[in-house]
């Protein structure tokens, strides 16, 4: 990983790999020295938390997020180098919305794999957890938060993952209204 921003070398931004892995396992160390690198040194990290994969297995992205004393924010990692940063400051923070798919859509992909593999009952056996698998790498849930004056703030998570994104939302709005107060900023 490269330094933080305040030692002015000019690299690319990189996690390395054996960061990326502990990360991916919750390690609550290796995501905060991910963040490190995008936040001052003085901001105390409140909350990280390992957020799922978003897409298919092997490609997808995989999703952090992280809360501090001063701001909320979102590290999407990719294959071959791609990493985003997002960040909003608590005091800018307008609204939120967490998103969860119905498993309507679920079951109707289900019953397509059910009738068109009937004549080979083995295959869909061996298949259907894949098939779920893939549903839930596909139709994402999550949390966006609406910064004023800014883009919106996208936090993916996988569905089983979702009280993660919540605890993060609940942890998020009592640290929002101790800064509003702090700064008095509304």
């Amino acid at each position: 990983m490269t330094a933080n921003a305040s030692t002015g070398q000019e690299k690319d931004i990189r996690i390395a790999s054996s960061i990326l892995k502990r990360a991916t396992q919750d390690d609550s160390d290796a995501i905060a020295t991910m963040f490190k690198q995008f936040i001052s040194d003085n901001e105390t990290i409140y909350y990280v938390q390992y957020l799922g994969l978003q897409g298919m297995w092997g490609i997808g992205t995989r999703e952090f997020a992280c809360l501090t004393d001063r701001r909320v924010a979102d590290i999407t990692v990719g294959r071959f180098g791609k990493v985003t940063y997002q960040d909003g400051y608590l005091e800018h923070i307008n609204s939120c919305f967490i998103f969860q798919p119905s498993k309507f859509s679920l079951y109707l992909i289900i019953g397509f794999w059910v009738l068109v593999s009937l004549p080979t009952f083995g295959l869909l056996l061996l298949l259907l957890p894949f098939v779920v698998q893939s549903y839930y790498r596909i139709y994402k849930c999550g949390l966006v938060l609406a910064v004023r004056g800014g883009i919106p703030i996208y936090i993916f998570t996988n569905r089983k993952l979702l009280t993660r994104a919540n605890a993060l939302l609940r942890l998020l709005t009592i640290s929002r209204e101790d800064r509003i107060k702090l700064r008095g900023v509304v």
